[in-house]
Order: structure tokens, then C-alpha cells, then sequence
């Protein structure tokens, strides 16, 4: 009996142990692939329908981890006019980007019909469509207590074209920098290549042309087209703070992404 006993107290303490073991995250891992999160909901379905964002992790710090979103959300032209682009340098912190992004952003949906003329003329973007900023929509108060945010890149922001660059960060061939529009996104004028991958946008500008920006290309390859364009992709990133976060579910697979409480 006190044999079974001392099984028993073993196994208790083992399993609290491993529940005590701290979370953590890793960043890319060229046998291991990437990491995967689940956080915030976006519409997704061609109908509007909202479902849970998913997010791959591109690298982890002592505080913080960078996310990016598996798929491209939206679309929107970086800033409006390409003139004050080049006068403000570039600077994320200016664009309509990162107001759409951030806020503040007071939307004020065009109606259904000259939504659709612009998208037959290829100029239909989110700007047009949404109420309120993505944060906003996406993200609940407890969720955005989980993540960093600062004045120069707010709290959701475009990746540069270093990171998707970055062999650290799984970026070592124009291949996998391809990404896929949902079908939402697609629905309201997302361009999309016959290879089914769509391009989207950096934060960085052109050092060729100050009225471009970096954005992805039918392959993956890395090119820039005018900060104006609206058919360009949105595929944000953000950075989850690392302390005392718990997952609620989830084992980090991209079938099975870690969850967090909503």
C-alpha cells in the first residue's frame, strides 16, 4: 500500500511540475519550421464571415515574439499621395497605413455600388470599407494588452524588406515570401496572380524611387510599385509580449496554433 502511495505522490508532483514548466516561444527553426498563434478575429469568408487570425512566428526575444500573419487580410495603397510620401520620408508613422492600422481612423463606408465601380477600376481598398482601424476590429482590450506598442509603428505594422530577407526568419529563397490572400480579401479587390498568391506590402520605401514602396512579386520576388496603388496586399505583423502570457490551448502547430484568452 505505501508503495502505491508513493507512486501516486510521485506522478501528482510530476504532472505539477509540468504544469508549472513556463511557456515559451521560439522563432523560426530551420528543422522545426515556424511556430504558430492564434489572436484576434478579421473577416475572412467571401461573405464577411469572421474567424480567428493566424499567426506564424518569425522570432522571439527575451520580451517580446514578432508575428506575422499567415495570410494577407486586405488591401490598401500605403498613402494616397505619392508627393507627400517623399516629404515625410517614408515614415510608417505618417501613412494612411498605419492610421487604417492603428487609428485614429474614422471610417465612412462608401455604399455597395460605388464599391463595386472602384474595384472594376482596380481602385476598391480597405479605407473604403472599414468603420473603425484594424486594431479595433480585430483585437479586444485583453488582447491588445498583450501586445507592444509605440509611437513608430504603432501596434500593428507592415514587416520590412530586410525581415523578409531574413534566413533567421525563414525568408532564405523568394518561395517563401509567397503569400495567399483570403477569400475576403480577394472579394474586395485584393490582385491576385494566376499562381493564386497575391502581392503585398513592406514598410520600406524604394531607394530607387521615392515615390515606391517595397512589395512582393509573382514569385516571392522582392520589387516596389507607387505608395498610391490599391490592390496591394496587407499582411500585418505585430509583436506579442512575452510576460505572463499563458496559452489557453493549442500546442503551436499551424493545425493546432497556440490560443490565448480573448
Amino acid at each position: 500500500m505505501k508503495r502505491i502511495f508513493m507512486l501516486v505522490l510521485a506522478m501528482m508532483l510530476g504532472a505539477c511540475a509540468a504544469a508549472q514548466e513556463p511557456f515559451s516561444l521560439r522563432g523560426y527553426d530551420q528543422k522545426e519550421g515556424y511556430q504558430y498563434v492564434q489572436l484576434g478575429e478579421f473577416p475572412q469568408d467571401a461573405d464577411g464571415t469572421v474567424r480567428p487570425i493566424l499567426w506564424r512566428v518569425l522570432s522571439v526575444n527575451d520580451t517580446q515574439a514578432y508575428l506575422l500573419s499567415e495570410y494577407i487580410l486586405f488591401n490598401n495603397r500605403v498613402h494616397p499621395d505619392d508627393k507627400e510620401y517623399i516629404a515625410f520620408e517614408a515614415a510608417f508613422n505618417q501613412t494612411e497605413m498605419f492610421s487604417l492600422l492603428n487609428g485614429p481612423f474614422e471610417g465612412s463606408p462608401l455604399p455597395e455600388q460605388e464599391q463595386e465601380a472602384l474595384k472594376k477600376r482596380e481602385r476598391l481598398g480597405r479605407v473604403h470599407i472599414a468603420e473603425i482601424c484594424f486594431k479595433d476590429q480585430a483585437f479586444t482590450p485583453a488582447e491588445q494588452r498583450m501586445l507592444l506598442e509605440d509611437e513608430e509603428l504603432g501596434m500593428v505594422f507592415l514587416a520590412t524588406a530586410e525581415d523578409l530577407k531574413s534566413r533567421e526568419m525563414g525568408f532564405a529563397s523568394s518561395k517563401q515570401r509567397k503569400a495567399f490572400g483570403t477569400e475576403y480579401a480577394l472579394q474586395n479587390g485584393l490582385f491576385q496572380y494566376q499562381n493564386g498568391s497575391s502581392p503585398y506590402w513592406t514598410r520600406s520605401q524604394s531607394k530607387s524611387f521615392a515615390y515606391g514602396t517595397r512589395c512582393t512579386k509573382v514569385d516571392g520576388d522582392l520589387g516596389y510599385i507607387r505608395c498610391v496603388v490599391m490592390n496591394e496586399g496587407c499582411r500585418p505583423a505585430v509583436r506579442l509580449l512575452l510576460d505572463g502570457l499563458t496559452p489557453t490551448g493549442g500546442d503551436g502547430t499551424m493545425e493546432n496554433p497556440y490560443t490565448f484568452a480573448r
